[in-house]
């Protein structure tokens, strides 16, 4: 048997096998340390990588994750007051001190709504769930908020892993 043979024999099986696709918040280098099938991909800006899913929804994460928007803190300048008029989506809802193209975050900021970007994180209840380097942070800090369910609107707040500060 050929090396390129064997190489493609190798990766059949892993596939078939379920292959060795690690879990959202575990260490990485590469995409390919967080699965050899692109559907998850490799965080470097984080303390030895992050495995992660991009551009996740409420009910689009694995089982050992939860879906967070991040908007960049830089921007997270105008206070506002969250609402909970809007029941399907409390956190994110519209007050007078936002621009029409903003929306307030639970965390008390206006924000541009083409700002978030969405992320499957590791879910925790303590710090102890979390690896070295990494502690359990609530949503509505650091311009992180929880990505709203409509099946369960009551929900404001998650706790993942993220980097310590």
């Amino acid at each position: 048997m050929t090396p390129k043979t064997c190489l493609l024999l190798c990766v059949v099986i892993s596939t078939v096998t379920g292959g060795c696709s690690a879990e959202i918040g575990d260490s990485c280098s590469t995409n390919v340390d967080c699965s050899p099938l692109g559907e998850r991909i490799c965080d470097t800006s984080q303390v030895d990588g992050y495995c992660t899913v991009e551009g996740c929804d409420v009910d689009t994460c694995p089982e050992e994750a939860v879906c967070i928007s991040f908007f960049p803190t830089a921007f997270l300048a105008v206070p506002c007051e969250p609402t909970t008029e809007d029941a399907v989506d409390p956190a994110l809802s519209p007050t007078n001190d936002c621009t029409p193209d903003e929306i307030c975050l639970y965390g008390g900021y206006c924000v541009q709504r083409t700002q978030e970007r969405r992320f499957c994180m590791k879910s925790c209840g303590s710090d102890d769930d979390c690896r070295d380097e990494y502690e359990c942070r609530k949503t509505g800090t650091r311009g992180a908020e929880t990505v709203p369910d409509p099946a369960d609107p009551g929900i404001r707040q998650r706790r993942f892993c993220a980097q310590k500060l």
